[in-house]
């Protein structure tokens, strides 16, 4: 050996008293290899230091210090090794012997010694240690580890000496397991423990994932799984695994065979079950598989090479070719399921103490083409508005009207037509003005203006019809009043639609003297045809009465109704203004009770389905949150015009503002010639589909809300 691997062997030697300590200086320090006479001796320094170059190799060190009791310590040193141990001195004063046994470490192999914590060497087995009386000190013994061998103290590494006494320290030994494969199994072992492995399916994501092949413990195949292994030594345990792939097979008609997770690179096989599926009126034939794979084979073979995802495509093949229903059939299916629809939720909407035109509003915006009405049933919509429908309709809101003019006899009538002319033309004036002005400030052109305030000007006859016959206010004074306001209303509301489309037509500026004509005309026809039905109506009943055969009289008011529509569609009215005046001409009949019961037993058939249609015609599609706002104008105008215009109009002809509220939250609602005006308007592009969102919305708001607040204000 030579000077440069020599090591260093150095430290500082102190004396302990009364709990503190002081550098030892002139104490004599001896250096012998293990077993041999000393090879070094020397004296400490003032500071209490010393050093040795030493060449590597295994050292007994012995301090001595008059007075003191003498210290050693056992070094290893390994070639250009620097060691330090600092040796702590007690006086003499009858010292005690701490000795040290130490079980389970093999020949040569000496774990390293704390003294109170503080690093003393290495230590010998059967070694003693000399202690000053009545002090206590800690000896700790470190852990050994070596070429994959670990050597620990299974009872603790520290104990503590008081006395003279033995103190046994016993080291098991262990064994470091290695994976490259699967860190998480790395780790030290007890000598003689047994392992049980067992590795999981890894999911990698996107339909792949690692599953167990084998196992290889230092280069032995095992392919159990979980594995037991006796650990006796240190090994290197890996695991292999296979990557799979999954094979997502689907099919809308029968079932498929051979999907599931398939070793990278193996064939899979397959299959449908049933190649022809289904019966009448369709049955469904294998096409053939799509997707990661195409092919027309009921069998087929797939090289799973990544994840694939493949689909069973089928033909539909009519077993039962069934033609489009003709449209008249198909009128009488909507026609029964509206019918059905209406009158179960009026039925319950009168359980829940609401108005019963509310439910059947209800039913038809349920079964309506918007909604559920719009499913495909055998390639036909379930409820399709036609025009039959529509006819039945309107032959509902004839029927309507017949029965509210049989309640009001034309003396009746002359009672009260100043106070409902009043109310009727000021129920016109306030929304159409109202309305023209509040879309002008809103930006809107002329033209959609003109429309969509004309659309705000006639008051649904039959809504509140319906609803104060519903709460049994049908004869009262402000029902009176209302009802011939409303038809009054109509005719202007007529009037006022034949005004603006002439002018939207015409392209010409507002003529004053163009809409007193149509005025004058409008009202001219609705006196005649008042006064011929008035003529003529009551002599047909008497007629029928004098024939006496079974139902003449009930023919007789029915033909009257109708005849009396026809005559008012003929002359530009509304039809139900013809059927009003039917009624009203026929109120004073004797046998009003006759026509009275069989017209309303008509009416429980055709008015649901009236009602109904107007709610089926709501699309709440064609509404967006941007026009939200225009809406609520809307809806706005539409409940303070008709509360000011007939409202108040009545409560000063009433001399009762209880009345006047009355009879303008009766007159709030607004119907079919709403939607007839808002529709004109789309179809010829003049507003657009926000505009015309916001006008069916209005209608149906109006229409929803009136028989609540009717009722509510009779209350």
């Amino acid at each position: 050996m030579t000077e440069d691997s020599l090591s260093l062997l150095h430290g500082y030697i102190y004396e302990i008293s009364n709990g503190s300590q002081r550098p030892v200086a002139f104490a004599s320090i001896s250096v012998s290899e293990a077993g041999r006479a000393p090879v070094s001796r020397r004296m400490t320094g003032a500071d209490g230091s010393y050093s040795f170059p030493l060449f590597s190799g295994m050292y007994t060190i012995r301090v001595e210090k008059p007075g003191f009791i003498p210290q050693g310590a056992f070094v290893i040193l390994e070639a250009n090794d620097t060691v330090r141990i600092d040796f702590y001195l007690e006086k003499s004063n009858a010292p005690y012997e701490a000795q040290v046994i130490i079980e389970g470490l093999p020949p040569g192999v000496y774990p390293k010694l704390f003294l109170d914590g503080i690093f003393h060497g290495w230590v010998l087995n059967g070694s003693g240690f000399l202690f000053a009386k009545n002090l206590s000190h800690t000896v700790e013994l470190g852990e050994i580890s070596e070429d994959g061998v670990r050597y620990v103290l299974a009872s603790g590494r520290t104990q503590t000496f008081v006395e003279a006494e033995t103190k046994v320290f016993r080291y098991s030994r262990q064994f470091y397991v290695n994976s490259s494969t699967d860190p998480w199994r790395d780790g030290w072992y007890d000598e003689g423990s047994v392992i049980f492995e067992s590795t999981p399916i890894i999911d990698l994501g996107n339909a792949s994932r690692l599953v167990f092949d084998i196992w290889i413990v230092d280069g032995k195949i095992l392919d159990e799984n979980p594995v037991k292994i006796e650990v006796n030594s240190s090994f290197q345990i890996d695991t292999k695994y296979r990557r799979q792939y999954f094979l997502q097979l689907s099919s809308d008609r029968s079932e498929v065979i051979g999907g599931g997770w398939y070793d990278e690179g193996s064939t899979a096989k397959i299959s449908v079950r049933e190649t022809t599926v289904g019966a009448l009126p369709f049955k469904y034939i294998f096409a053939g598989w799509r997707g990661d794979l195409e092919s027309n084979n009921t069998l087929a073979e797939v090289l799973v090479d990544g994840p694939k995802n493949i689909h069973a495509e089928w033909l539909r093949s009519e077993v039962l070719r069934i033609e489009k229903l003709d449209p008249i059939y198909k009128a009488i299916i909507d026609i029964s399921l509206l019918i059905s629809a209406a009158t179960i939720l009026s039925g319950l909407f009168a359980k829940i103490h609401l108005p019963e035109v509310l439910g059947e509003l209800s039913a038809g915006m349920i079964l309506g083409p918007y909604a559920l009405g719009g499913i495909k049933v055998l390639n036909e919509p379930l409820v399709e508005i036609s025009e039959y429908l529509i006819i039945f309709a309107e032959v509902g809101a004839i029927l309507l009207l017949f029965v509210a003019g049989l309640e009001v006899s034309f003396g009746k009538f002359r009672a009260v037509v100043a106070k409902s002319s009043v109310v009727g033309i000021f129920g016109v004036v306030a929304p159409f003005f109202l309305g023209l002005h509040v879309l002008g400030l809103s930006g809107y052109t002329w033209n959609a203006s003109l429309l969509v305030a004309a659309a705000l000007t006639a008051t649904s006859i039959a809504i509140t019809l319906r609803t104060l016959e519903s709460a049994g206010r049908l004869n009262s004074i402000e029902g009176n009043i209302m009802i011939n306001a409303a038809v009054i209303d109509d005719v202007l509301g007529l009037v006022v639609l034949a005004v603006v489309m002439s002018i939207v037509a015409s392209g010409a500026a507002f003529q004053p003297y163009d809409a007193m004509w149509i005025l004058f005309r409008t009202v001219i026809f609705w006196l005649m045809l008042l006064a011929a039905t008035l003529a003529v109506a009551p002599r047909v009943v008497r007629a029928a009465e004098w024939w006496r055969a079974r139902g003449t009289v009930e023919v007789a008011a029915t033909a009257t109704c109708f005849g009396s529509a026809v005559a008012a569609a003929a002359i530009g009215l509304s039809p139900i203004v013809g059927a009003y005046a039917a009624g009203m001409a026929i109120a004073s009949s004797r046998v009003i009770a006759r026509i009275r019961d069989y017209i309303e037993r008509l009416s429980m058939l055709f008015s649901p389905i009236f009602f109904a249609v107007i709610g089926a015609q709501f699309n709440i599609s064609a509404l967006s949150w941007q026009g939200t706002w225009i809406i609520a104008v809307l809806i706005a105008v539409a409940v303070v015009s008709k509360l000011v215009g007939c409202g108040l109009p009545a409560a000063i002809a009433l001399r009762n503002s209880k009345s006047g509220l009355r009879v303008g939250v009766g007159m709030i609602s607004r119907g079919e010639i709403g939607l007839i005006i808002a529709g004109l308007g789309v179809t010829s592009g003049i507003i657009d589909q926000t505009l015309y969102g916001a006008v069916i919305a209005m209608v149906i708001f109006t229409t929803l809300v009136t028989p609540l607040a009717l009722r509510w204000v009779y209350a």
